[in-house]
């Protein structure tokens, strides 16, 4: 007969609570031991930098699966019924750097509601909301960086998508606007 376990972990209340057989406990908590570390570094790094001396975004290496939705992103980003918000200026040192941190923070919100891609004219209002449209160009600026993004459909259709380090990249950003 198998003992019935159970964890429960508070990374500063997002909470990840674990039950059942020991034996599904101990695989769980081998699953989510890596994310449960990195936010667990980050946590303890903002609360006393001179610990941790070299700066490292959060999420800096690949999460498999899902597991780069569950970075902590409520100071980055709200939802208004359909509407997504960034409440953080997007960084970066040029219009194009901001146009794309801008994109990356955007599909990330996406994901979160269950939705892969989004159209161009997403992306472009929310940089312009955001004072770093370069319109003439935007696209470019996008399909440049093939590494983080899957661009489809042409014309007013033209959609983005995050590949896995586009994912990774994504979740990087949130953790780091987040601390």
């Amino acid at each position: 007969m198998t003992q019935s376990a159970k964890i429960v972990v508070s990374v500063r209340d997002g909470l990840l609570e674990i039950s059942g057989s020991e034996d599904f406990v101990r695989d769980q908590l081998e699953n989510f031991n890596d994310l449960i570390m990195k936010h667990l570094y980050n946590m303890l790094k903002s609360a006393q930098p001179s610990i941790f001396p070299s700066p490292q975004p959060a999420l800096e290496q690949e999460v498999q699966g899902d597991a780069w939705k569950s970075v902590s992103y409520h100071k980055v980003i709200a939802f208004e019924g359909d509407e997504i918000k960034i409440l953080k200026n997007i960084p970066g040192k040029s219009e194009a750097e901001k146009a794309v941190n801008a994109a990356l923070l955007y599909l990330y919100a996406k994901n979160v509601k269950g939705q892969e891609e989004a159209l161009f004219k997403e992306i472009r209002e929310l940089c312009k909301s955001h004072g770093c449209l370069d319109s003439a160009n935007f696209a470019s600026n996008l399909k440049s960086e093939k590494q983080y993004f899957i661009i489809g459909g042409s014309g007013k259709k033209q959609t983005a998508k995050l590949t896995q380090p586009g994912k990774t990249k994504a979740a990087a950003l949130v953790g780091q606007l987040n601390s």
